[in-house]
């Protein structure tokens, strides 16, 4: 069994079952992770305030059967506003688990106002440089994270997100 305590930005957190629940969060030395809270969801429970989306932790993470967080402890509330959780959601849809990136966590560590182009560009997908997937039109405004694509307006598929 092993144990890592590290510091973590919470990107989502997911009922799961009558009490636990899953959070993905984003660490410095693992990268994306989604790992089970047991007994979260009980009204005594001590960290179910710490586990909300733009919260940086210091968790204790322990891999028995798959990862599992064991204590957290809030080190910094962000503001939370649509746009940064907009831009959290897509690090949980398109990061890889398991694959640090340092210039996102320094981003993520520091940055008060994410937002959804930037973040794009961190994982490799510079709306900058992007034509819609449909009719190649420059400048699209739109991102759907299911098959990882820009469209412009008129294109857009129901589920995408404007960045």
């Amino acid at each position: 069994m092993l144990e890592f305590i590290t510091e973590a930005v919470v990107l989502d957190r997911v009922d799961s079952g009558e009490l636990d629940s899953r959070v993905y969060l984003y660490t410095q030395d693992l990268g994306k992770i989604s790992a089970k809270v047991k007994s979260v969801r009980k009204i005594t429970s001590k960290l179910a305030g710490h586990l909300q989306p733009l919260n940086k932790i210091m968790a204790r993470i322990i891999d028995k059967n798959g990862p599992q967080l064991i204590d957290a402890l809030t080190i910094k509330n962000n503001p939370k506003t649509t746009a940064s959780l907009k831009a959290l959601f897509f690090i949980k849809e398109l990061a890889v688990e398991g694959q640090p990136d340092s210039e996102l966590w320094h981003f993520l560590e520091n940055e008060n106002d994410l937002n959804s182009k930037t973040i794009l560009s961190f994982l490799g997908f510079d709306p900058a440089f992007a034509k819609c997937h449909y009719c190649q039109k420059a400048g699209p405004e739109n991102f759907y994270p299911a098959d990882y694509a820009f469209y412009c307006g008129p294109c857009s598929p129901t589920g995408s997100y404007r960045v």
